[in-house]
């Protein structure tokens, strides 16, 4: 059943009042019709507010919401195409586990719309992004042991902000979400919501709208240690080596991690993190997602998915290679990597296997001639775009539970690679690898693969890189890239 959508008159006034007086009474009014809708239904009704803000840096403003104390929060950003959200507390959670879920969580979303009433107040918002948003993600291996390294990150987790800020290339908005029930009092329900926005407000008069590096340019020294002895990944990477030569499978994707600690004994910044990660990486996915103490971030080149309209895109990225130092240097290596067998051959498994999976998903669908670079601060990849017509009835859960993991980030084929994994890695990935990102009730969305990541809690963080694996690998080529990779996380935390 579609979402109603509630439109409120209101009298124009400048986004910079989205807080005053004068909202209380339509947001009132949108709370008692969800209670009255909830008392007919004798259901908890979904209802979103959206209300145009003034546009606002969206590090600045997740520094903002640390202090609004709604809890947890999320960041997911991309300077390339303008496009954040931010969003804290939890109006409600979507939790799953096993195999199936992401089909679970896909099928909870689904009964959670249902008779959701959705509002928007005058003016410009952010379309792709306005309504009830879930923000989250999945493990990369609900099979595999897990840790106490990732408590408070579990198999799915899809979380229904309280409030929302969400901004594009042209405008902003704050999202209110609640879910209300019969026996609710609209007045407090409203009183609430208000009190949030003008908090906010208050919060972000107080400080300047301008990044958190302005004082922070220094280089952080930090201690770092292999969880695994380089020897010991150089060994199991031999050994996965050797299993594909006698033809257990075709390739597998090995991971390694290390140990991080802030050398002056005080905590990592987050918001200065991911501050100089969106400076650096533009074209990245830049992401954090709070459980408590700890924050998994990082700065991901690779969507997974991405659905808009009922078109869906996505993009196989597989093939990797330093900078140069200059721009001969780098012209050469990317040519290199361009004309590279090894690569090349590792690249096309990855880009068959996704148009496979799109194609029962899509009526239609579409692949790149060829691969192309893609240059990122320190490192290129291979990329080839795909995009597809989603069939009706169709979403961009499913199309996460076909495509994920790719051989660029599993191996191929899947189960031998992942068992494989589970074998020679020696790690709880948890969500390193995995499906990140949003939802909307409108079926837009976009996952990315959490990669070039870490899970930073307090002065200390756990960063991950992984390589692909294949009959032609050496060992130590394996270990370098790996080394490129972790830099942009370390980097991120401030490190040289």
């Amino acid at each position: 059943m579609d979402i109603a959508s509630t439109h409120i008159p209101v009298a124009p006034e400048t986004t910079a009042d989205w807080s005053a007086s004068y909202h209380r009474d339509d947001i009132f009014a949108i709370f008692q019709e969800a209670i009255t809708r909830a008392q007919t239904r004798q259901r908890r009704i979904l209802v979103s507010i959206t209300l145009p803000v003034s546009p606002f840096d969206p590090v600045t403003m997740f520094s903002a919401f640390e202090k609004l104390g709604l809890g947890n929060r999320f960041f997911w950003s991309r300077t390339a195409d303008q496009r954040a959200l931010v969003g804290t507390g939890e109006a409600t959670t979507i939790e799953t586990t096993g195999n199936d879920r992401v089909a679970i969580a896909a099928t909870i979303w689904r009964d959670l719309k249902q008779d959701a009433l959705k509002a928007r107040l005058p003016g410009k918002v952010p379309a792709y992004t306005t309504g009830p948003l879930l923000f989250g993600g999945f493990a990369f291996d609900p099979l595999n042991p897990r840790t106490s390294v990732w408590e408070g990150f579990p198999d799915g987790l899809l979380i229904l902000p309280t409030l929302l800020f969400h901004s594009d290339e042209e405008c902003a908005a704050f999202t209110l979400n609640a879910l209300v029930a019969p026996d609710n009092d609209g007045e407090q329900l409203t009183t609430v919501a208000v009190d949030h926005l003008t908090k906010i407000q208050s919060l972000l008069r107080s400080q300047p709208d301008t990044t958190p590096l302005s004082s922070q340019n220094t280089t952080t020294q930090l201690h770092i240690r292999d969880i695994i002895s380089a020897e010991r990944w150089r060994s199991e990477v031999q050994t996965v080596v050797d299993q594909i030569n006698t033809g257990a499978f075709a390739k597998a994707v090995l991971a390694r991690s290390i140990q991080i600690s802030n050398a002056n004994g005080h905590d990592f910044a987050v918001p200065a993190t991911l501050q100089r990660l969106r400076q650096s990486y533009a074209e990245a996915y830049v992401f954090a997602i709070q459980r408590g103490e700890r924050y998994f971030i990082g700065a991901t080149p690779e969507r997974l998915v991405c659905s808009e309209d009922g078109q869906i895109q996505t993009m196989a990225l597989a093939g990797s290679a330093p900078r140069g130092e200059t721009p001969e240097e780098d012209q050469r290596l990317g040519d290199e990597l361009l004309h590279s067998i090894k690569n090349q051959g590792e690249h096309h498994v990855v880009v068959e296997t996704i148009q496979n999976a799109l194609a029962s998903l899509c009526s239609r669908v579409w692949v790149a001639d060829a691969p192309h670079l893609l240059k990122l601060k320190n490192i290129q990849h291979l990329e080839t775009p795909l995009m597809g017509d989603l069939k009706a009835g169709h979403s961009i859960l499913e199309a996460i539970e076909d495509l994920h993991p790719t051989p660029a980030v599993g191996g191929y084929p899947r189960q031998p690679a992942l068992t494989a994994i589970r074998e020679h890695e020696h790690m709880d990935r948890g969500w390193y690898a995995s499906p990140i990102g949003w939802i909307g009730a409108s079926g837009n969305g976009e996952f990315a693969v959490a990669l070039r990541s870490g899970l930073v809690t307090g002065k200390e963080a756990i960063l991950f890189a992984g390589c692909g694996i294949v009959a032609s690998s050496d060992p130590e080529s394996e270990y370098q890239e790996s080394c490129w990779k972790l830099q942009v996380m370390l980097r991120g935390l401030g490190g040289e």
